[in-house]
Protein backbone atom coordinates (compact mmCIF):
# COMPACT_ATOMS: atom_id res chain seq x y z
CA UNK A 1 0.00 0.00 0.00
CA UNK A 2 2.90 2.33 0.79
CA UNK A 3 4.40 1.53 -2.62
CA UNK A 4 1.14 2.48 -4.34
CA UNK A 5 1.04 5.82 -2.52
CA UNK A 6 4.70 6.48 -3.39
CA UNK A 7 4.06 5.76 -7.05
CA UNK A 8 1.04 8.06 -7.02
CA UNK A 9 3.06 10.85 -5.39
CA UNK A 10 5.84 10.41 -7.95
CA UNK A 11 3.34 10.59 -10.81
CA UNK A 12 1.85 13.77 -9.33
CA UNK A 13 5.30 15.38 -9.18
CA UNK A 14 6.07 14.38 -12.78
CA UNK A 15 2.81 15.94 -13.97
CA UNK A 16 3.62 19.18 -12.17
CA UNK A 17 7.13 19.28 -13.68
CA UNK A 18 5.68 18.68 -17.13
CA UNK A 19 3.40 21.69 -16.69
CA UNK A 20 6.26 23.89 -15.47
CA UNK A 21 8.42 22.90 -18.43
CA UNK A 22 5.64 23.78 -20.85
CA UNK A 23 5.23 27.21 -19.28
CA UNK A 24 8.96 27.93 -19.29
CA UNK A 25 9.27 26.80 -22.89
CA UNK A 26 6.50 29.10 -24.05
CA UNK A 27 4.33 26.23 -25.25
CA UNK A 28 0.60 25.75 -24.72
CA UNK A 29 -0.36 27.51 -21.48
CA UNK A 30 -3.57 25.58 -20.85
CA UNK A 31 -3.04 23.16 -17.99
CA UNK A 32 -3.94 19.50 -18.15
CA UNK A 33 -6.57 20.12 -15.48
CA UNK A 34 -7.26 18.17 -12.32
CA UNK A 35 -8.29 14.57 -11.78
CA UNK A 36 -11.15 13.29 -9.65
CA UNK A 37 -13.77 10.56 -9.97
CA UNK A 38 -12.34 9.37 -13.30
CA UNK A 39 -12.73 12.78 -14.95
CA UNK A 40 -10.39 15.47 -16.20
CA UNK A 41 -11.77 18.48 -14.35
CA UNK A 42 -11.14 21.96 -15.75
CA UNK A 43 -11.76 25.23 -13.98
CA UNK A 44 -10.48 23.99 -10.61
CA UNK A 45 -6.72 24.19 -11.11
CA UNK A 46 -6.27 25.97 -7.76
CA UNK A 47 -8.18 23.35 -5.76
CA UNK A 48 -5.46 21.51 -3.87
CA UNK A 49 -7.66 18.56 -2.90
CA UNK A 50 -7.74 17.44 -6.56
CA UNK A 51 -4.75 15.61 -8.03
CA UNK A 52 -3.18 16.90 -11.28
CA UNK A 53 -4.55 15.12 -14.34
CA UNK A 54 -2.30 13.05 -16.56
CA UNK A 55 -1.44 15.21 -19.61
CA UNK A 56 -1.74 12.07 -21.77
CA UNK A 57 -4.91 10.75 -20.14
CA UNK A 58 -8.06 10.01 -22.13
CA UNK A 59 -10.65 10.41 -19.39
CA UNK A 60 -13.88 12.36 -20.06
CA UNK A 61 -13.65 16.10 -19.46
CA UNK A 62 -15.79 18.24 -17.20
CA UNK A 63 -15.50 22.02 -16.99
CA UNK A 64 -16.75 23.63 -13.79
CA UNK A 65 -18.25 27.12 -14.09
CA UNK A 66 -19.86 29.59 -11.71
CA UNK A 67 -22.53 31.95 -12.99
CA UNK A 68 -23.07 34.13 -9.93
CA UNK A 69 -26.44 35.41 -8.78
CA UNK A 70 -28.20 35.74 -12.13
CA UNK A 71 -31.50 34.05 -12.95
CA UNK A 72 -31.31 30.32 -12.15
CA UNK A 73 -31.88 27.77 -14.90
CA UNK A 74 -35.25 26.14 -15.34
CA UNK A 75 -35.39 22.82 -13.54
CA UNK A 76 -35.00 19.91 -15.96
CA UNK A 77 -34.87 16.29 -14.74
CA UNK A 78 -31.61 14.63 -15.69
CA UNK A 79 -31.79 12.96 -19.08
CA UNK A 80 -29.20 11.64 -21.52
CA UNK A 81 -28.00 15.15 -22.50
CA UNK A 82 -28.87 17.68 -19.82
CA UNK A 83 -30.12 18.27 -16.32
CA UNK A 84 -30.70 21.27 -14.03
CA UNK A 85 -31.84 21.26 -10.41
CA UNK A 86 -31.84 23.04 -7.10
CA UNK A 87 -29.08 21.72 -4.87
CA UNK A 88 -29.54 20.44 -1.33
CA UNK A 89 -28.33 23.73 0.19
CA UNK A 90 -31.44 25.44 -1.20
CA UNK A 91 -29.34 28.40 -2.40
CA UNK A 92 -27.74 27.22 -5.61
CA UNK A 93 -28.76 25.55 -8.84
CA UNK A 94 -26.60 23.22 -10.93
CA UNK A 95 -26.99 22.92 -14.70
CA UNK A 96 -25.14 20.06 -16.43
CA UNK A 97 -24.70 19.94 -20.19
CA UNK A 98 -23.26 16.77 -21.70
CA UNK A 99 -22.68 18.21 -25.16
CA UNK A 100 -20.82 21.26 -23.85
CA UNK A 101 -19.02 19.27 -21.17
CA UNK A 102 -19.93 21.86 -18.54
CA UNK A 103 -21.41 21.97 -15.07
CA UNK A 104 -22.49 25.48 -14.08
CA UNK A 105 -23.33 26.55 -10.54
CA UNK A 106 -25.85 29.40 -10.25
CA UNK A 107 -26.01 31.27 -6.96
CA UNK A 108 -23.63 32.52 -4.27
CA UNK A 109 -19.97 31.93 -5.21
CA UNK A 110 -18.42 28.71 -3.97
CA UNK A 111 -15.04 28.68 -2.22
CA UNK A 112 -12.33 26.27 -3.30
CA UNK A 113 -12.87 23.88 -0.39
CA UNK A 114 -16.59 23.68 -1.14
CA UNK A 115 -15.93 23.00 -4.82
CA UNK A 116 -13.58 20.16 -3.92
CA UNK A 117 -16.22 18.60 -1.74
CA UNK A 118 -19.18 18.29 -1.74
CA UNK A 119 -20.18 20.38 -4.78
CA UNK A 120 -18.04 18.60 -7.38
CA UNK A 121 -19.72 15.30 -6.54
CA UNK A 122 -23.18 15.79 -8.15
CA UNK A 123 -21.64 17.01 -11.40
CA UNK A 124 -19.15 14.14 -11.41
CA UNK A 125 -21.93 11.64 -10.81
CA UNK A 126 -23.95 12.85 -13.81
CA UNK A 127 -20.97 12.93 -16.18
CA UNK A 128 -19.84 9.47 -15.10
CA UNK A 129 -23.30 8.04 -15.57
CA UNK A 130 -23.37 9.62 -19.02
CA UNK A 131 -20.06 7.85 -19.68
CA UNK A 132 -21.67 4.50 -18.90
CA UNK A 133 -20.12 4.09 -15.46
CA UNK A 134 -21.87 3.16 -12.24
CA UNK A 135 -21.69 5.50 -9.25
CA UNK A 136 -22.66 4.97 -5.63
CA UNK A 137 -22.93 7.13 -2.52
CA UNK A 138 -20.06 5.37 -0.78
CA UNK A 139 -16.43 5.55 0.26
CA UNK A 140 -13.61 3.12 -0.45
CA UNK A 141 -10.28 2.04 1.02
CA UNK A 142 -7.42 -0.13 -0.24
CA UNK A 143 -6.50 -3.53 1.16
CA UNK A 144 -4.35 -6.15 -0.54
CA UNK A 145 -4.13 -3.99 -3.65
CA UNK A 146 -7.90 -3.74 -4.11
CA UNK A 147 -10.53 -1.13 -3.34
CA UNK A 148 -13.26 -2.07 -0.89
CA UNK A 149 -16.40 0.04 -1.08
CA UNK A 150 -18.13 1.16 2.12
CA UNK A 151 -21.83 1.94 1.72
CA UNK A 152 -24.45 3.20 4.12
CA UNK A 153 -27.00 5.97 4.63
CA UNK A 154 -26.05 9.35 6.00
CA UNK A 155 -24.85 9.14 9.62
CA UNK A 156 -23.81 5.50 9.08
CA UNK A 157 -20.25 6.48 9.96
CA UNK A 158 -18.61 6.02 6.57
CA UNK A 159 -16.30 9.02 6.85
CA UNK A 160 -15.30 8.38 10.46
CA UNK A 161 -14.43 4.77 9.62
CA UNK A 162 -12.37 5.87 6.62
CA UNK A 163 -10.57 8.43 8.78
CA UNK A 164 -9.75 5.73 11.33
CA UNK A 165 -8.39 3.54 8.54
CA UNK A 166 -6.35 6.44 7.14
CA UNK A 167 -4.84 7.00 10.58
CA UNK A 168 -3.65 3.40 10.45
CA UNK A 169 -1.87 3.94 7.15
CA UNK A 170 -4.61 2.47 4.96
CA UNK A 171 -4.97 4.31 1.61
CA UNK A 172 -8.41 5.85 1.11
CA UNK A 173 -9.71 5.92 -2.47
CA UNK A 174 -12.75 8.15 -1.97
CA UNK A 175 -14.90 9.50 0.84
CA UNK A 176 -18.31 10.26 -0.63
CA UNK A 177 -18.73 8.91 -4.17
CA UNK A 178 -17.50 5.62 -5.60
CA UNK A 179 -17.25 5.58 -9.40
CA UNK A 180 -16.87 2.13 -10.96
CA UNK A 181 -15.59 1.66 -14.50
CA UNK A 182 -15.55 -2.02 -15.41
CA UNK A 183 -13.58 -3.60 -12.57
CA UNK A 184 -11.92 -0.41 -11.30
CA UNK A 185 -12.74 2.34 -8.79
CA UNK A 186 -11.53 5.90 -9.44
CA UNK A 187 -9.84 8.11 -6.87
CA UNK A 188 -11.88 10.95 -5.42
CA UNK A 189 -10.73 14.29 -3.97
CA UNK A 190 -7.91 13.84 -1.50
CA UNK A 191 -9.82 14.61 1.66
CA UNK A 192 -12.27 13.21 4.18
CA UNK A 193 -14.84 15.51 5.77
CA UNK A 194 -15.97 14.75 9.32
CA UNK A 195 -18.94 16.15 11.21
CA UNK A 196 -16.90 15.82 14.38
CA UNK A 197 -13.30 14.77 15.05
CA UNK A 198 -12.68 11.08 15.65
CA UNK A 199 -11.21 10.57 19.15
CA UNK A 200 -7.77 9.01 19.21
CA UNK A 201 -7.16 9.48 15.50
CA UNK A 202 -3.90 11.38 15.05
CA UNK A 203 -4.39 13.02 11.67
CA UNK A 204 -3.77 16.54 10.44
CA UNK A 205 -7.06 18.40 10.11
CA UNK A 206 -8.37 21.82 9.21
CA UNK A 207 -11.80 23.47 9.23
CA UNK A 208 -13.73 23.32 5.96
CA UNK A 209 -17.13 23.98 4.43
CA UNK A 210 -17.70 27.25 6.26
CA UNK A 211 -16.39 25.62 9.44
CA UNK A 212 -19.16 23.02 9.51
CA UNK A 213 -16.75 20.12 8.92
CA UNK A 214 -13.31 18.98 9.97
CA UNK A 215 -11.28 18.11 6.85
CA UNK A 216 -8.63 15.39 6.84
CA UNK A 217 -6.18 15.80 3.92
CA UNK A 218 -5.28 12.57 2.12
CA UNK A 219 -2.07 11.76 0.21
CA UNK A 220 -2.10 11.14 -3.55
CA UNK A 221 -3.17 7.71 -4.72
CA UNK A 222 -3.37 5.81 -8.00
CA UNK A 223 -6.03 7.15 -10.37
CA UNK A 224 -7.78 3.77 -10.38
CA UNK A 225 -7.75 0.67 -8.19
CA UNK A 226 -9.34 -2.74 -8.91
CA UNK A 227 -12.58 -3.21 -6.99
CA UNK A 228 -12.47 -6.04 -4.44
CA UNK A 229 -15.92 -6.01 -2.89
CA UNK A 230 -18.49 -4.27 -0.71
CA UNK A 231 -19.19 -3.49 2.94
CA UNK A 232 -22.62 -2.25 4.06
CA UNK A 233 -22.44 -0.32 7.33
CA UNK A 234 -25.00 -0.84 10.07
CA UNK A 235 -25.26 0.13 13.73
CA UNK A 236 -25.92 -2.62 16.26
CA UNK A 237 -25.14 -3.89 19.73
CA UNK A 238 -22.44 -6.35 18.66
CA UNK A 239 -19.60 -6.29 16.15
CA UNK A 240 -20.29 -8.73 13.31
CA UNK A 241 -19.63 -9.13 9.60
CA UNK A 242 -21.97 -11.71 8.02
CA UNK A 243 -21.69 -12.28 4.28
CA UNK A 244 -24.27 -10.96 1.81
CA UNK A 245 -25.46 -13.35 -0.90
CA UNK A 246 -25.00 -12.49 -4.56
CA UNK A 247 -28.76 -12.35 -5.09
CA UNK A 248 -29.21 -9.92 -2.20
CA UNK A 249 -26.23 -7.85 -3.32
CA UNK A 250 -27.63 -7.43 -6.83
CA UNK A 251 -30.82 -5.92 -5.45
CA UNK A 252 -28.91 -3.61 -3.13
CA UNK A 253 -26.59 -2.32 -5.83
CA UNK A 254 -29.52 -1.65 -8.14
CA UNK A 255 -31.15 0.38 -5.37
CA UNK A 256 -27.96 2.18 -4.27
CA UNK A 257 -26.75 3.29 -7.71
CA UNK A 258 -26.88 7.01 -8.43
CA UNK A 259 -29.19 8.58 -11.02
CA UNK A 260 -31.55 5.61 -11.43
CA UNK A 261 -33.36 7.60 -14.12
CA UNK A 262 -30.41 6.81 -16.41
CA UNK A 263 -30.10 3.25 -17.75
CA UNK A 264 -27.59 0.74 -16.43
CA UNK A 265 -26.22 -2.26 -18.28
CA UNK A 266 -27.56 -5.43 -16.61
CA UNK A 267 -24.26 -7.20 -17.31
CA UNK A 268 -22.41 -4.50 -15.37
CA UNK A 269 -24.58 -4.87 -12.28
CA UNK A 270 -24.34 -8.66 -12.47
CA UNK A 271 -20.55 -8.44 -12.58
CA UNK A 272 -20.48 -6.10 -9.57
CA UNK A 273 -22.84 -8.41 -7.68
CA UNK A 274 -20.45 -11.33 -8.26
CA UNK A 275 -17.93 -9.69 -5.92
CA UNK A 276 -17.88 -10.55 -2.19
CA UNK A 277 -19.94 -8.40 0.16
CA UNK A 278 -20.63 -8.18 3.89
CA UNK A 279 -22.89 -6.39 6.37
CA UNK A 280 -20.53 -4.68 8.81
CA UNK A 281 -22.45 -4.14 12.06
CA UNK A 282 -20.75 -2.35 14.94
CA UNK A 283 -21.73 -0.49 18.11
CA UNK A 284 -22.22 3.26 17.94
CA UNK A 285 -19.20 3.69 20.19
CA UNK A 286 -15.82 5.24 19.41
CA UNK A 287 -14.20 2.54 21.52
CA UNK A 288 -15.26 -0.04 18.92
CA UNK A 289 -13.18 1.54 16.14
CA UNK A 290 -10.05 -0.49 16.86
CA UNK A 291 -11.94 -3.78 16.75
CA UNK A 292 -13.81 -2.68 13.63
CA UNK A 293 -10.61 -1.84 11.77
CA UNK A 294 -9.04 -5.12 12.87
CA UNK A 295 -12.07 -7.02 11.62
CA UNK A 296 -11.88 -5.30 8.24
CA UNK A 297 -8.37 -6.66 7.86
CA UNK A 298 -9.54 -10.28 7.90
CA UNK A 299 -13.20 -10.20 6.78
CA UNK A 300 -12.60 -11.35 3.24
CA UNK A 301 -12.15 -15.10 3.20
CA UNK A 302 -15.77 -16.28 3.23
CA UNK A 303 -18.73 -15.72 0.96
CA UNK A 304 -22.26 -16.69 1.78
CA UNK A 305 -24.22 -19.03 -0.50
CA UNK A 306 -25.78 -17.53 -3.62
Amino acid sequence: MRVACLRAATRTAVRALTLCSAIEGGTEMRTSGRFAYGLRVRGLDDVEELMPADPDGTEPELEIRQAGDGPPPTTVPLNQRYGARLLADGRRHLAMDRDRGTATFHGPPLSRDLLAHPYLAPAAVAFNRWAGRETFHAGAFVRDGRAWAVLGPRTAGKSSLLAALAARGVPVVADDVVVVDGADVFAGPRCIDLREPVPGVGLDTRPARERTRTRVPLPPIADRTPLGGWYFLRWGDELSVPAVTAAELLGRLAAWRSCPELPSAPATLLALAALPAWDLTRPRDWAALDRTCALLGVARAERGPA
